[in-house]
């Protein structure tokens, strides 16, 4: 809607030169509601908004131009300082019009408005602006009457578009971008379906094509067959009749030259025979030399066809044969190597390691209170793989007791182990004896009176071995732990009698118990009579004679023999330790062995037995 009232009102002001303030004022307010009048019955707020900025503009320049003429028409330069001095008390007064008030508060909010830059802005931001947006636009449009309740529902309808409209418009662009790219998808997916349908109908349609043709044709064929039957079949017959005679043929007239690393070794009817031969060639090497002895057939052996009647082929025996005892059959190996020198040759790695570890264990190995320092060999000792013949590898055994050596030659590259321990052990110290003079025994017979007890010494030592053989001890510190008990002895002066028998035998323990008498015990005959006793308890002659025998004498274990005289002999057997020796001459009653169980013995006893003419007695007859 366009109003002319504005813009006659600027023109005649343009025309007045007579004008003055009050009538400016007066011709402005009369204007401005009328015009105020008319919008409050319309609710075109943008119309309203672009009128009012235009007549802003007009009224601004109208006034512009009637001050300068104003002022063109003073004088002096006083009368135009006073004119300005005037006319910007009269503004700041309220004296000017409030047209022009109100009309440049509307222009700068509409300038506000127009200038304000659009930036990037999240939600929260957006959020705040808005709220700050209404609270302003509320303040603006409070007790302005002509805001009729369209104009306020468009003014806050523009804020709320001003602030979430671009966040609006962007979902529901995304809303509506998603839907019609799913719907594109669809009908691309929908034509693809389409595709790969006609393509799996027509590959069925050529196939059931192809199909039928073949089936056609077989029927054909069988026809064809039906009609030709007897000679189809006489010709089939010869055709296998001739391939059966060839192959026969053939096969009779084929043999293989097989040969190792070029060396002619003989001829086979097939190469199966020669490779299962050398499958089992492995174990009967193995189990002849002790070692693991393999083939690789691709490497080592070759074979070459041959044609013609008469070949003298061989067996799987011979083959065999023939493998076992050639003389350069290759192995691979390893070599234990003593200061460059090849010593020994083994089946495989973990053999060489293995048998320089137990040397080193048999010289060096674990011990209580051993610590080892040092364990090296003396010489430069390395395993390296070779390929060797057959006949030149080594049994484990042999091969571990080369390396060590003996005592009884000398064999050149054997190893020596260093080895340096600091040892912790406990040594005896020997304890003295102290005689004590007694009538009760002969000037030649001690008895215990109280048994002496060993000190003990513990000693810290560094000891140097070579194969085990102490070459150097220093001993690094000796502490006494147990002091040692002198022994005190009993030393017969009893004069000794004359050698010879009384006659009369004594029983050879002072205290016993007859565990088992003379005569059939168990099925058999037993020739004497075992006297119970602790093991160690002292041993008498029954009568005084020569000792014939002092030693081991198979179930009777330690056993003395004296010859009386008078062809009576006594024997004291399982004893556990022997005083006298063969040709001593014995007392009645002098101490010869001590009680024990060796030999076939069930407990600690002294069988006795009296003979005479080498021929058992009752000993009880005679004691």
């Amino acid at each position: 809607m366009v109003d002319n009232s504005l813009e006659k009102g600027s023109k005649h002001l343009e025309y007045t030169d007579a004008m003055d303030t009050e009538s400016i004022k007066k011709e402005l307010d009369i204007l401005l509601e009328e015009k105020l009048d008319r919008l409050s019955e319309t609710a075109d707020t943008d119309s309203f908004e672009e009128e009012l900025k235009r007549k802003a503009e007009e009224l601004k320049a109208a006034k512009e131009a009637h001050y300068r003429e104003k002022g063109g028409r003073l004088r002096s330069v006083q009368q135009k300082l006073l004119h300005e001095k005037d006319l910007d008390e009269k503004l700041k007064a309220g004296k000017e019009s409030d047209e022009h008030v109100r009309v440049y508060a509307a222009k700068a909010a509409l300038n506000k408005s127009a200038e304000r830059k659009v930036v990037s802005e999240g939600w929260i931001h957006r959020t705040w602006r808005l709220f700050k947006t209404l609270a302003e636009t509320r303040k603006e449009i409070k007790g302005k009457f002509w805001y009729t309740q369209e104009r306020r529902d468009a003014v806050y309808a523009a804020a709320f578009q001003d602030c979430w409209g671009p966040a609006i418009n962007a979902v529901e662009e995304m809303g509506a971008t998603a839907w019609n790219f799913f719907t594109e998808a669809m009908d691309d997916l929908w034509d693809l379906i389409l595709i790969l349908a006609d393509f799996v109908i027509a590959i069925a349609w050529y196939l059931g094509s192809f199909l039928y043709y073949v089936w056609d044709l077989l029927w054909d064929v069988r026809y064809w067959v039906e009609m030709h039957r007897k000679h189809i079949l006489s010709a089939f017959a010869g055709c296998v009749g001739v391939a059966v005679v060839s192959i026969v043929l053939i096969t009779s007239m084929t043999a293989y030259e097989y040969s190792y690393h070029g060396k002619y070794l003989g001829v086979v009817k097939s190469k199966d025979d020669v490779l299962r031969t050398i499958d089992a060639l492995g174990d009967k090497l193995s189990k002849a030399t002790g070692a693991n002895v393999s083939m690789d057939v691709e490497k080592d052996m070759a074979f070459k066809k041959i044609i013609g009647f008469g070949q003298d082929v061989e067996s799987d025996e011979d083959i065999l044969d023939t493998l076992t005892y050639m003389q350069d059959l290759q192995v691979e190996a390893f070599a234990i190597n003593v200061d460059g020198v090849e010593t020994v040759i083994l089946e495989s790695e973990a053999v060489a390691k293995g048998i320089l570890t137990d040397i080193q264990n048999d010289f060096a190995g674990a011990a209580v209170g051993v610590e080892y320092t040092e364990i090296r060999y003396e010489q430069d000792v390395t395993i390296t793989p070779v390929t060797c013949a057959l006949g030149r590898l080594w049994n484990r055994g042999t091969a571990k007791e080369f390396l060590e050596g003996n005592e009884t030659k000398e064999i050149p590259g054997k190893v020596s182990i260093h080895s340096v321990e600091t040892a912790t052990y406990s040594e005896a110290v020997p304890f003295d004896v102290v005689y004590e003079s007694t009538a009760s025994l002969y000037a030649d017979e001690t008895m215990v009176k109280t048994p002496g007890i060993e000190g003990r010494d513990v000693v810290v030592a560094t000891i140097e071995r070579v194969n085990g053989e102490e070459v150097s001890r220093v001993i690094i510190s000796t502490t006494r732990v147990a002091d040692p008990v002198s022994e005190v002895q009993y030393k017969g002066t009893k004069p000794i009698p004359v050698v010879k028998g009384t006659g009369q035998f004594m029983y050879p323990l002072r205290s016993y118990t007859i565990s088992s008498y003379y005569g059939m015990r168990w099925g058999r005959m037993h020739t004497g009579i075992d006297l119970a006793a602790p093991n160690g308890q002292k041993i008498y002659a029954a009568d005084g004679g020569t000792v014939t025998f002092a030693g081991w004498k198979n179930s009777y274990g330690y056993i003395v023999i004296i010859d009386h005289g008078g062809l009576y002999t006594t024997y004291y057997a399982h004893c556990s330790q022997l005083l006298v020796s063969a040709g001593q001459n014995v007392v009645q009653g002098q101490n010869i062995a001590l009680v024990g169980s060796t030999g076939y013995s069930t407990g600690p006893h002294c069988h006795f037995e009296i003979r005479y003419n080498d021929s058992p007695q009752n000993p009880l007859n005679y004691l």
